[in-house]
């Protein structure tokens, strides 16, 4: 494993610091390149049209003038991607530095070997998995359709859609959005440009920014605003994020479960099981067999356990019946009946029951 360094800067001077780990065996003079390419893919990605480049590589200078020949197959093919590479600026310039002035460089390189808790905010770390001559060049095609395709229809071709109200639509979203090269872009009050996200991107985005090398593991209204400063946008950020904290593995396990109840705390009505139950009559329900239309239910207060009998018919017998095989049979005599003075319930028949086990 070893690592590289590389430094970005603005002709205003505004700097990016980049330290990449190689997770690949490599030469020094392959390493050499793949900063150099690195750098030029950086460049490349902020829109950068002319760059002028610095290594203390000899060999990477000579080679590029073309002064020196390329024997070595790898090194050759380096060479290539590099000339490659530097057609998509205006201009590139690539010039021999002395070492003793590349040590902010050097010491990049050896801190993309460190922990990861020791690098500082200013610095970004990325790895390396495969060679940059190994990658597979691809051409990046719009299949299917998402969100972006009636903006970038009407952007692009202006094409609109046949219904009027959804082509109005379309005309006043599309003075927030704007292509620059191949990419769609929304204009932001008081940040840069966002560069919007197809699905799949948003899923990539959504997982780096929540659980990646810097990844808080942030709940969903605060990943959704981390995201945007990043320079990312779609429509459904702020839902996504909540949806996608929510199915975090990580957060689940581990995050703080919150101990205040939902709701404000009242006093436990009953302090003693089985002492104090509720009783109601539901219907009229759905026939079902035996002709049953009506439901005597009863909840202790304490415990909240439910009682239920199905009825056909409500009457004062049927209420007695229930109440002493599924209360008093079941949970012992209790201390207090609580009932909504239906006619079942404040008969001479039931009051006389209630009053032989002393229930009030």
């Amino acid at each position: 494993m070893c690592g590289v360094g590389l430094i970005l800067s603005s002709p205003e001077g505004f700097k990016i610091f980049q330290a990449i780990r190689f997770e690949f065996p490599l030469t020094n003079n392959e390493a050499e390149y793949e900063a150099l390419l690195a750098g030029m893919e950086l460049a490349r990605s902020l829109e950068a049209k002319h760059l002028r480049a610095f290594s203390d590589s000899m060999l990477v200078v000579k080679h590029f003038s073309r002064e020196y020949e390329q024997r070595d197959p790898r090194i050759k093919a380096y060479a290539i991607k590099v000339e490659d590479s530097s057609l998509s600026f205006d201009t590139f310039e690539l010039s021999q530095i002395g070492r003793q002035n590349n040590g902010r460089a050097d010491a990049l390189s050896r801190l993309a070997l460190a922990e990861t808790q020791n690098l500082t905010g200013s610095i970004y770390l990325t790895e390396a998995k495969m060679p940059s001559i190994e990658k597979k060049e691809c051409l990046e095609i719009r299949q299917g359709s998402d969100w972006m395709t009636p903006l970038w229809n009407f952007l692009e071709k202006g094409i609109l859609p046949p219904d009027r109200r959804e082509a109005l639509k379309i005309k006043y979203r599309a003075s927030s959005y704007m292509i620059i090269n191949g990419r769609m872009y929304r204009r932001s009050v008081s940040q840069p440009l966002l560069r919007c996200l197809n699905p799949e991107e948003q899923r990539q985005a959504l997982e780096a920014v929540h659980e990646g090398i810097c990844g808080e593991h942030l709940a969903g209204r605060s990943l959704a605003f981390k995201i945007l400063p990043q320079g990312f946008f779609w429509p459904n950020v702020k839902a996504d994020s909540v949806e996608y904290a929510k199915k975090c593995v990580q957060c689940q396990l581990f995050a703080t479960v919150p101990k205040q109840p939902p709701e404000e705390m009242t006093s436990v009505l009953s302090p003693i099981p089985f002492i104090v139950w509720a009783v109601d009559i539901v219907g009229i329900l759905p026939t079902s067999t035996k002709q049953t239309k009506y439901c005597i239910i009863a909840i202790d207060y304490m415990t909240k356990w439910v009682e239920a009998r199905p009825l056909s018919t409500i009457t004062e017998e049927a209420a007695k019946k229930f109440f002493l095989e599924q209360i008093i049979l079941r949970f012992g005599i209790p201390k207090t009946c609580i009932s909504d003075n239906e006619t079942q319930f404040i008969g001479n028949k039931f009051r006389k029951f209630l009053h032989y086990f002393g229930i009030e």
